[in-house]
């Protein structure tokens, strides 16, 4: 069984180097959180359940 590969192309190699990382969790209140860092950009997905908005927050970095 290959799981890695078929892990990327679900990603559509998101997570296509070393250090990039995904997180996906439900807080104690009820918050269901995704994270996404790679090199060039830090993303922050919150669903909060009791009003039902979707908050999103995406930090490029700009490499000098």
């Amino acid at each position: 069984m290959k799981l890695l590969p078929s892990f990327d192309k679900f990603f559509g190699g998101l997570l296509s180097n070393p250090g990039d990382s995904l997180l996906a969790k439900v807080s104690p209140t009820g918050k269901q959180i995704v994270k996404i860092s790679t090199e060039q950009v830090k993303r922050t997905i919150v669903r909060y359940p009791e009003k039902g908005t979707i908050v999103e927050t995406i930090v490029h970095k700009v490499k000098k």
